[in-house]
């Protein structure tokens, strides 16, 4: 029965976890629930008011629940409902109470029935009961090892979590990031939307440290979509202040004043009172300050860091406090305090034998006798700087030695790396495309994370949607260079281009003899594709009897080359593609349904560039690099003004328009400075203003025709240089060329 009732709360965890404002609104008094589903709804609920950061709320449940408990005959749930209790104590910077309840969580958890209810008790008193770092390393493996006997998302979310931020503390950045990795696809999995928000948090920290710029890039863009999403705008605290720190790291220390001023505005905006947060915003922010020379501002935020910490009793985090507050003194020139102040903080570190502290304290005192020219002082505690750090040298050798670094278990199966492939994909796809589907747009990161999605899947068929010049090829390439077939060819087929009667012997290919009137064996398309991947674009053009033969093929994955009775096997990954409307070609009975269905495992739809304008000046900065490159000239200063201009614009032929009109600008009107004007001389645009701002064409043989002639002029005559500037053939060029008698 106790192990009825915690499946049932671990089960309403997990629909809390996934929105907790919608889970809030649940009344469990209202007469559908019986008593027992009411007491786990309000476990939850404790739970969820601390994910909301209604800290106060959520301790006062949590409090009366625990309250209830204790006289019941269930310590699973008293031992979760103390978890909840535990960490909104430590958000709330409470550490003594926070303690006290990690007391009676072990003491209770040892009545537990399930036994991973008494791992995570342990992992609570290594968090929160005075354990040392020995302690924590020795015990991490054994715990790590519990997470196969972790029978519910919830207890293995909680444990992964729990390893990542343990391996942080010991300062092994790279485990714990494999950790919160490994959590973060477990969430998604089970779509636990806030708890894949906080462990964005520490991804992003552990980003920070590892240098893993890219990585925190995407994951600072998931966490702006999640805080959209669950309409919780207090987590832009955490968010802001973590992504800071990455700046921070990477010693854009610009950027980092911003984003942790952007994190202090948010969090005095709100209601929520977290003063050791708020600390922790203006301690970092102060330091990046001083790293930009702002020592007087730095200053300010260190004494407001000061006040708040005027009733904790954290002694270490005073004094580091003060440490840091000397140091901008220095830079102003304060030397009294700043001496007083070093000197209280080195007494103190060398009073409780802090190493780490008081080697960077007494490193701060060197630069002090420097910047005071007192030079013999100075190199006095140089000497004792290097006695220290030689120090603590031998002390981590001989904790090396003391304990073994023991052995990881494999726990980060498929979706361990999901993250890793996603960034590896981008570059696979940089390295070898000459262009990429670009946005930053809803639209365009749902069409980018649908791409990752493929790629990540070998043998699912992809079907992408989207009118000509949308990019389905950029898509498709991409898909190809993200994936394990990215060594493999990726062969690019366009069905519109195929004589009907040609199809069997182009996808099978066909044995040399009299009934193919060939010579020699011809490879088809899926034999050429070995285990690569085959692009069909414009699938609506492959007969209706061929659909059927194709579809045979894909049900058996195997094939028989025209003329040869031996199967061959299908091994590539096949993504098509068309611009046409998939119900019409229902309607019309154009295409198989049934072929349809196995041609889109997953479906991607690429919206037309009307519907994501504001992706425009990235795929223009995108261009115009590409083509200053190619053309060797200086990239040009766009002006908002020509922004504006393409904004009205409805694109027709969408990004691949786009790209020619940047490439006919570079190639016949470049300037220097860009701005509306220069799209004159682009017909489209020049018909738009001559008409009011209509794109309705008139006289189109007019139009052409002195498209063409412009062109010639431009390029002296010579004809293939012409068509290429107008996107056309050079046949096609010659034929308009007769026909409109241009001499």
């Amino acid at each position: 029965m106790e192990n009825e009732n915690l499946a049932a709360v671990l089960h309403q965890f997990l629909l809390m976890l996934r929105d907790p404002v919608i889970y809030l609104a649940i009344d469990e008094k209202g007469g559908a629930f019986d008593e027992e589903e009411s007491l786990h709804i309000r476990i939850a609920k404790a739970r969820a008011l601390m994910c909301v950061f209604k800290l106060e709320q959520s301790q006062n449940l949590a409090f009366l629940l625990n309250k209830e408990l204790r006289d019941s005959s269930h310590p699973d749930l008293q031992v979760l409902n103390l978890l909840t209790l535990i960490r909104a104590h430590r958000l709330s910077g409470n550490t003594h109470s926070a303690a006290s309840y990690a007391e009676e969580a072990i003491a209770v958890a040892g009545k537990c029935e399930h036994i991973m209810m008494k791992t995570m008790a342990e992992c609570v008193q290594l968090s929160y009961l005075n354990s040392n770092a020995e302690e924590l390393e020795s015990r991490a493996p054994a715990i790590a090892e519990q997470l196969n006997r972790a029978d519910h998302p919830f207890m293995r979310l909680y444990i992964l979590d729990w390893l990542g931020l343990s391996y942080s503390t010991l300062n092994k950045y790279d485990l714990s990031l494999s950790y919160y990795s490994a959590a973060y696809d477990l969430c998604n999995q089970h779509g636990l939307s806030v708890a894949s928000l906080e462990l964005i948090f520490a991804i992003l920290d552990c980003c920070a440290h590892l240098q893993k710029h890219e990585i925190g890039e995407e994951f600072y863009t998931l966490g702006n979509k999640l805080i959209s999403h669950l309409r919780l705008h207090i987590f832009e605290v955490q968010l802001n202040f973590y992504y800071a720190g990455l700046k921070y790291a990477l010693k854009d220390y610009k950027a980092a004043v911003l984003f942790f001023q952007k994190s202090s505005q948010a969090l005095l905006a709100s209601e929520v009172k977290m003063p050791k947060l708020l600390f922790e915003i203006y301690n970092n922010l102060a330091k990046a300050l001083n790293r930009l020379k702002m020592q007087d501002q730095a200053l300010h935020y260190q004494l407001l860091a000061e006040k708040l910490l005027q009733d904790n009793g954290d002694m270490v985090l005073k004094v580091n406090l003060n440490a840091n507050i000397a140091l901008s003194q220095i830079g102003l020139q304060r030397w009294d305090d700043a001496y007083r102040r070093l000197r209280d903080a080195e007494r103190f570190y060398r009073q409780h034998r802090l190493l780490e502290p008081l080697i960077k304290v007494t490193g701060t005192l060197a630069f002090y006798y420097q910047k005071r020219k007192d030079y013999l002082r100075a190199y006095v505690m140089m000497r004792r700087l290097d006695d220290l750090k030689s120090k603590q040298l031998k002390e981590l050798q001989q904790t090396r030695s003391r304990m073994s670094e023991g052995r990881l278990k494999q726990i980060l199966d498929d979706s361990k790396a999901i993250k890793t492939k996603y960034n590896k994909l981008l570059y696979e796809v940089s390295k070898r495309q000459t262009e990429r589907f670009t946005g930053s747009s809803n639209a365009a990161r749902r069409v980018l994370d649908s791409a990752v999605l493929a790629s990540l899947h070998r043998d699912a068929s992809v079907l992408i949607l989207g009118e000509s010049g949308t990019g389905k090829e950029v898509l498709a390439r991409m898909i190809h260079y993200g994936s394990p077939q990215k060594n493999w060819p990726f062969i690019s087929v366009n069905c519109a281009t195929i004589s009907p009667s040609m199809f069997e012997i182009e996808f099978f290919g066909s044995a040399p003899g009299k009934l193919t009137g060939i010579s020699e064996f011809r490879q088809g398309f899926l034999e050429q594709a070995g285990q690569g991947t085959l692009f069909l674009d414009e699938i609506s053009e492959i007969p209706i009897d061929f659909q059927a033969k194709l579809l045979g093929a894909i049900d058996t994955m195997s094939f028989c080359p025209v003329g040869k009775e031996e199967k061959l096997p299908i091994r590539c990954k096949i993504i098509a593609a068309t611009n046409r409307d998939v119900l019409e070609m229902f309607k019309s009975n154009s295409f198989r349904v049934d072929l349809l269905h196995r041609l889109n495992t997953l479906e991607i739809n690429i919206p037309p560039l009307r519907d994501r304008q504001e992706d425009i000046p990235l795929l223009v900065d995108q261009f115009a690099h590409g083509f200053a490159r190619e053309a060797g000239k200086r990239l040009p200063q766009i002006r908002d003004s020509f922004y504006e201009r393409l904004s009205i614009y409805d694109f027709p032929g969408n990004v691949r328009e786009l790209k020619n009109i940047i490439e006919r600008i570079f190639i016949l009107y470049y300037e220097p400075i860009w701005s509306a004007d220069i799209l004159d001389n682009i017909d489209a645009f020049r018909r738009n203003k001559h008409l009011g701002g209509s794109l309705i064409e008139h006289n189109i043989k007019d139009l052409d025709k002195e498209r063409i002639m412009e062109a010639l002029r431009k390029t002296g005559g010579k004809q293939k240089t012409a068509a290429k500037l107008l996107n056309m053939s050079e046949s096609t060029l010659c034929r308009k060329i007769k026909r409109y008698g241009i001499k």
